[in-house]
């Protein structure tokens, strides 16, 4: 069986980032395919299509690594869905044990991924869309997620967050089909000490790869 490493399933680079992971100056790395298809997805071409585009070629990715670690707080790993990666985590631990903190974004979706990257490296951190409540998963992930999925899998992600305080925040995109009742029932399904970060929606004209904040 062949071994896939994520240095070479890597995307695309943003190299500075102000905003991806606040109060930190990062540089973001893509990575492709999704298990959602929400439809208000920024990323599309990316999420949804996990082959489409060239690869940034590895000695590339580790060479931007090497030259930029000194001028940044922090890498962030997103997509698409980073979980879906095969090698993920080993990419993920390593860069935390060479001494640059990692964010990775993710839907939740796979918390057994999640709870590796968490106790593979203190200096791992998550932020994990809670994308809707449970019952309006179906309608916001383009049927890709019931209710009972989405509650399985999000309340082990809270259990993770109080496992280890200070790793894990939780967001939500302001998206049309979210009601502000729906927002307070987001936030109140969250643990003990955890809020909620509420994230503009930008309306798109068409899907293309830009930047995912659904």
């Amino acid at each position: 069986m062949t071994y896939l490493s994520a240095w070479t399933l890597v995307r695309g680079i943003e190299p500075m980032s102000l905003c991806d992971w606040p109060g930190r100056l990062c540089a973001v790395l893509f990575f492709g395919g999704c298990n959602l298809r929400c439809p208000h997805c920024h990323n599309a071409a990316l999420a949804w299509s996990a082959q489409a585009g060239p690869l940034v070629a590895e000695k590339d990715v580790r060479r931007f690594v090497a030259t930029h670690r000194r001028w940044l707080d922090g890498l962030v790993i997103t997509g698409g869905e980073p979980t879906l990666t095969p090698g993920l985590v080993d990419l993920a631990v390593g860069l935390a044990a060479s001494g640059l903190p990692v964010k990775v974004d993710s839907n939740g979706l796979r918390p057994d991924v999640l709870a590796a990257l968490l106790a593979g490296h203190p200096d791992v951190h998550l932020a994990v869309d809670v994308k809707a409540p449970f019952a309006s998963y179906p309608l916001v992930t383009g049927n890709r997620v019931d209710a009972a999925t989405a509650r399985h899998s999000l309340e082990q992600v809270f259990a993770l967050a109080q496992a280890h305080p200070g790793r894990i925040r939780f967001r939500t995109t302001r998206v049309p089909e979210l009601s502000e009742a729906d927002l307070r029932e987001i936030a109140s399904l969250l643990p003990a000490g955890h809020a909620l970060t509420l994230q503009p929606f930008r309306p798109i004209a068409s899907h293309g790869k830009e930047r995912e904040h659904a």
